[in-house]
């Protein structure tokens, strides 16, 4: 592809998106019964004092992890196999989610790296060609949940994640015991803070490469809708 026609189609893209200045949810999974709602910066920045801190992950080895938890880390040729909730509409399914190694330079490259522990679940990275997410793994029972972005917690009952792929803002909502998820889609923003206060999370989102747009930063209420 020619420099020209690559400046052509860049700017074709970017004059698209700037025609699209709307800020819509779109809902992935809601096993959760989750609700976003829009806020306004004022009501945003009053959460900022009484926040409170996500907790800190442990740092442990996989070598560790193997020892310590031989039942649940069986590692196969390159793999490691963990089962996974999906929700069918009717009931909770186990399937398996692997994490492999294949350090290829080609389309079939996978990778993993174990990050360390946190409120009982071990934290894997997960890394292959075009795509990137987290494995929780739970060190009780051996049960997972998957999400795009690195997860985080203040009292170990949720977990918020986000992250962006390919200008397509990916936010989950995470039941740490139950492993159901609420989770969204957003596109052409990016997450670029998140607070926590009494179980609901707070984002802030800016408008991403589109100048052209009004409103450029967004307010966003992520909550379990009791």
């Amino acid at each position: 592809m020619n420099i020209r026609l690559t400046l052509l189609l860049f700017f074709t893209v970017q004059t698209s998106w700037a025609q699209q200045c709307d800020f819509e949810i779109t809902t992935i999974s809601n096993q959760l019964n989750g609700k976003s709602t829009l806020i306004e910066k004022s009501a945003y920045e009053k959460v900022i004092g009484i926040s409170e801190e996500y907790i800190e992950f442990t740092s442990i080895s996989e070598a560790k992890l193997v020892q310590n938890y031989p039942k649940i880390f069986k590692r196969k040729d390159s793999c490691y196999e963990f089962k996974i909730k999906i929700d069918d509409e009717t009931c909770l399914i186990p399937s398996v989610f692997k994490a492999c190694k294949n350090k290829v330079q080609t389309k079939e490259y996978l990778d993993y790296q174990f990050k360390g522990i946190y409120c009982g679940n071990a934290l894997i990275e997960l890394s292959s060609y075009e795509s990137w997410g987290f494995l929780s793994i739970d060190l009780i029972n051996g049960i997972a949940f998957y999400t795009m972005g690195k997860p985080l917690t203040s009292n170990g009952v949720t977990a918020i994640s986000y992250s962006n792929y390919y200008t397509e803002e990916e936010v989950a909502l995470t039941d740490l015991k139950t492993k159901k998820q609420y989770m969204i889609s957003i596109e052409g923003w990016t997450t670029t803070a998140s607070k926590v206060h009494k179980n609901v999370y707070y984002l802030k989102l800016v408008r991403m490469f589109l100048n052209d747009c009004k409103e450029k930063v967004k307010y966003l209420k992520v909550e379990i809708n009791d």
